[in-house]
Order: structure tokens, then C-alpha cells, then sequence
């Protein structure tokens, strides 16, 4: 066949080797989760959204000057609301009917954040929306609204002025905090449909637009793009990558993009280890019908036999979790071997 199919997206392989010993940090709306979230399934070392999912870029530059200033939460920040505590400023999988727990998970995870960017070696960043809200009380731009009436909030589209400003003396201070931090933007090719069709495009596009700013203002050595907008948009032109809402981004989608992101970032030793790994992750997931079925036993012990070959060729894969699932799965004592 001599003519194409589809419209090709070009992606050149990035310049770092991002493998099993690069601790990355995925920052950003839902669609970090699923990149990121697939490289954790894979045993890389990632920490995703330590405050949770995030979308517009004011959000995020505050979560990152928090993670660098360690600043904890306080008690006069927090709202009640419909029974919890919540702070505007973390997801609502934070909130919580008391102020002292929340409290606590919040500056645990504030620590933990900052633990782990200080070490981390690649920080990826996806911005979802340029669509901000800001309380009319504290006047401030919020990432989370926790449904509170929205009389309460003013709402409104950042320029790509205010978003650059946000963001350059930003980056400064993170690699004056990490050094040897690679920071890679990409947008959340998700619509946001609840904004209008017409508004989610100049949404888009005002992101699109900073994050080029923003990138042209820093060497390639330190900071990239990646193409997940245009990757859903341009190549996989068709609501079959879709999910039922023709809105959200079904498996095969995201799948494809994940495919596009291993071509960018893998080297060939790190794509040979993700593939070994893979029979074992599945193995691990399979559900077990008859735990008691002799040839579960078979199927249990030829796999840690698999697992003890892997630990020993890729030493910085940790594969506790999966030995101890198929050791107590073959009834056996857990220092055997």
C-alpha cells in the first residue's frame, strides 16, 4: 500500500536515557496519571501528583514553589464544607471530616514531594486547561473548587503573558533546588468540553503557546515538550481512541501515546527490561480462581524462579511486592530464598 492512512505525528528520540534508575516525577491533570501511572505499574521509581490532580498552570506553580519551600499547611486555610475539611489547593481525595488528619496527610505529602524532587532526574508536566478559578474571599486561583457554590469563585482564562511570568523565575528556582532535573511539558490532549468547544480550543492554545515561550527561554539541555496533544489530535483522528463520553481517552489510546513515549525517552537496554518485566507484572495480575489447584503451585514457583533471574540481571528493579505475592500464592516460606 502506497498511501498513508493516517497523519504521522514526528517525534525524535529525546536526548536522556530515561530508565530504572532515573526517578521521575509526573506532575498535572488526569493524563499524567496515565502515563505516569503505566511507568509505575512498570516498577520504574515515579511519584505521581503528590497533591493530587492538577490542570491549570497557576495550580501547579504553586504546588512546585510548596514542594520547594516545604511550606506546610495551616489551619487558616482550610474551608469546611458539606461535612469535610478541605484545602483548595489539594485534590479532594485529601479532604476529610477532620482538620488535623488532613492537615497531616497534606504536609506528609508536602515532605515527601520534596524528598523526592531533590533526587528525582526528570519531572514531567502536564497543564490541562488555561481556565482558572479564583476565590473572591482569599483571592486567590484555586485547584479545587471541592464544589463549593460557584458564587463563591470568579472564573477566567490566563493569558499567556501571566502564565510565562508564572513560570520562568519558577524554573530558576527549581534547578537551583536540582541541578540535574530534565523538565519535559507536554498538554493534556483531554478536551474540556464543560468549558465550551470553542473556549477549550483557546484554552489549548494559550497553553501551547507559554509552554513554547517557555521552553525557547531555557537550553534543550534542560527542558523538552512532548507531543501528547498532538499525538490524539492529529495522528489518532478518530473517536474509536475515544472513551463513551467521546470526550475521555480510551486504553488503546492511551496505550499508543505510552508506545510514542518509550520511542521518545526508552534506550534499547531500557526497553529490553521493560519487556522482561511485563510476564511478570501480568502473572502477578491474573486472577486466581482455585488457589489450592496444584498446577497454581507450578505456575507460582516457575515464576519466582523468573523473578530471582530478574533481580539478579536488573538489581535496581524492585520486585519485593511480586515475590511475596507468588510466594505465599506457592505456600512458601518467605526467606527460602
Amino acid at each position: 500500500m502506497d498511501f498513508p492512512l493516517r497523519t504521522e505525528v514526528s517525534i525524535e528520540p529525546a536526548q536522556w536515557d530515561f530508565n530504572y534508575q532515573t526517578p521521575a516525577m509526573f506532575l498535572g491533570s488526569c493524563f499524567s496519571d496515565h502515563m505516569g501511572g503505566a511507568l509505575l505499574r512498570s516498577k520504574f521509581p515515579v511519584q505521581l501528583n503528590p497533591f493530587g490532580v492538577l490542570y491549570n498552570p497557576i495550580s501547579l506553580s504553586m504546588a512546585l514553589n510548596r514542594i520547594l519551600d516545604q511550606q506546610e499547611v495551616s489551619n487558616d486555610e482550610l474551608v469546611f464544607h458539606d461535612g469535610l475539611w478541605h484545602s483548595f489547593y489539594f485534590h479532594g481525595s485529601f479532604s476529610n471530616s477532620s482538620k488535623e488528619t488532613l492537615i497531616e496527610q497534606c504536609n506528609r505529602a508536602i515532605a515527601e514531594a520534596s524528598t523526592f524532587l531533590k533526587s528525582a532526574q526528570f519531572l514531567f508536566i502536564t497543564l490541562g486547561t488555561a481556565w482558572v478559578f479564583r476565590h473572591q474571599e482569599s483571592g486567590k486561583i484555586v485547584s479545587n473548587c471541592h464544589k463549593i457554590p460557584a458564587s463563591n469563585f470568579e472564573r477566567f482564562r490566563l493569558s499567556i503573558d501571566e502564565i510565562r511570568e508564572q513560570w520562568l523565575p519558577l524554573l530558576s528556582r527549581i534547578h537551583q533546588f536540582n541541578p540535574k532535573l530534565k523538565i519535559i511539558f507536554t498538554v493534556s490532549p483531554i478536551r474540556h468540553f464543560k468549558d465550551g468547544a470553542h473556549e477549550n480550543q483557546l484554552s489549548k492554545s494559550t497553553l501551547l503557546l507559554a509552554i513554547d515561550e517557555i521552553t525557547q527561554a531555557y537550553p534543550v539541555e534542560q527542558i523538552g515538550y512532548f507531543p501528547s496533544y498532538e499525538l490524539m489530535n492529529d495522528e489518532l483522528r478518530d473517536y474509536r481512541f475515544y472513551k463513551e463520553d467521546m470526550v475521555h481517552i480510551a486504553e488503546t489510546g492511551i496505550r499508543f501515546i505510552f508506545e510514542k513515549f518509550k520511542f521518545a525517552f526508552f534506550s534499547k537496554e531500557t526497553t529490553e527490561c521493560f519487556n522482561q518485566i511485563q510476564p511478570i507484572i501480568l502473572a502477578k495480575e491474573h486472577k486466581i480462581l482455585n488457589k489450592n489447584d496444584q498446577s497454581v503451585t507450578i505456575f507460582a514457583e516457575k515464576t519466582i524462579e523468573k523473578i530471582t533471574y530478574l533481580q539478579k540481571k536488573y538489581p535496581n528493579v524492585n520486585f519485593e511486592e511480586e515475590m511475596k505475592h507468588f510466594i505465599d500464592l506457592a505456600g512458601l516460606e518467605k526467606g527460602f530464598y
